[in-house]
């Protein structure tokens, strides 16, 4: 039997700048009453946000620098600069956690949805790591874009089963927080989304002793007639994010049957399951999605961890599930897992993962 394709270890890295909900609180307070908001509405506000949880995020710049008016050229470099640095970093790191080098890499995969570059961010890395590989670029998945970019990875494993692919999300969503946006969807985001970095090697050759997550099937549900549930619109100032509220009930009323329908057409039952890596849109869809699925508290504690003490960090976010998964689940050999992630088209995404050793 050949070797199976697997994840490798996941690197992720962070911006410098922690900031707890008190501080977010404290500079959306201030934004606000600048803006001639009433105290009222301001504690109103704060009541909704609270149910975010959100305990502590990593942002790109200081809330003193978020709060200066800037153009979408600043942040957008701001962007790419970030995204270079903290983006080596990671790939670095994950190279030498799987003991791969860079010579080795055929395929460089990158995922982001929040910021622009040509050249792309992956060929920075790649002059400076020495990397002569094959590119994709994947962009517009939104939230969905690392699970996108791991299922992109193993179909390529399988089609080359001698190849390596490093797959790179990198995502800086306080670059999209709108000065003059007082719309609930940017309040509610700019408390919320998080910044972050994340790298992983997928290849059916790693050396690796533990067990290792392989991905054994996946699909994309796509759902139509709802193009105005979530995405970014690009405006003079920057990215206007745009979230709907009727994502929560449409996931109630969708998850059931669309992970389970995947779980019986390759035969599985949830109650196979071990581990779950599911995209933390927000702690009500995490809720939602155990309620629906009948998860335990234990199935998504590795998913809350990452929400409650980095935010929601778009495409980064499942690959800071795994690597949490990773530290702190203990994975067994044969052990079964599920990945779940939902993005603006509005998809699905969905694969299951065998942790085998080769």
């Amino acid at each position: 039997m050949s070797n199976q394709i697997r994840t490798g270890k996941v690197s992720v890295v962070h911006p410098p700048n922690k900031v707890s909900a008190e501080v977010s609180r404290a500079y959306l307070r201030r934004w606000l009453r600048e803006r001639g908001k009433e105290e009222k509405l301001i504690q109103k506000l704060e009541t909704i946000l609270d149910k975010t949880r959100i305990n502590s995020r990593y942002i790109l710049l200081s809330p003193e620098e978020v709060l200066q008016t800037r153009d979408f050229h600043t942040t957008n470099q701001q962007y790419i600069k970030a995204s270079i640095e903290l983006g080596t970093e990671a790939v670095r790191n994950t190279l030498k956690m799987n003991d791969v080098a860079p010579a080795d890499v055929d395929m460089f995969i990158s995922v982001s949805c929040t910021g622009f570059s040509i050249p792309g961010v992956d060929a920075y890395i790649m002059n400076t790591l020495g990397m002569n590989a094959s590119r994709m670029i994947l962009t517009e998945h939104g939230c969905a874009g690392g699970a996108v970019g791991l299922i992109r990875a193993w179909e390529y494993c399988r089609a080359y089963p001698d190849r390596t692919v490093v797959l790179l999300a990198h995502e800086f969503c306080s670059q999209t927080f709108l000065l003059n946006d007082l719309s609930m969807t940017n309040i509610v985001s700019s408390t919320l989304f998080g910044d972050g970095v994340a790298a992983t090697v997928i290849s059916g050759k790693l050396k690796n002793s533990d067990p290792l997550p392989a991905m054994q099937n996946c699909t994309t549900q796509f759902f139509p007639e709802t193009l105005n549930y979530m995405g970014f619109e690009l405006e003079n100032e920057g990215l206007r994010i745009i979230l709907s509220p009727e994502i929560p009930a449409f996931i109630k009323n969708k998850i059931r049957p669309t992970l389970t329908g995947f779980l019986e057409k390759i035969q599985l039952s949830p109650q196979t399951l071990k581990h779950f890596i599911l995209h933390p849109g927000s702690i009500r869809i995490v809720e939602i999605i155990a309620k629906q699925m009948g998860l335990s508290t234990k199935n998504i504690d590795p998913t809350l961890k990452v929400l409650f003490n980095k935010g929601n960090m778009s495409s980064v976010t499942v690959l800071a599930v795994m690597e949490e998964i990773q530290k702190n689940s203990s994975p067994q050999e044969n052990d079964w897992g599920l990945l779940a992630a939902f993005g603006p088209g509005f998809v699905a995404e969905m694969a299951v993962f065998k942790w085998t050793t080769n």
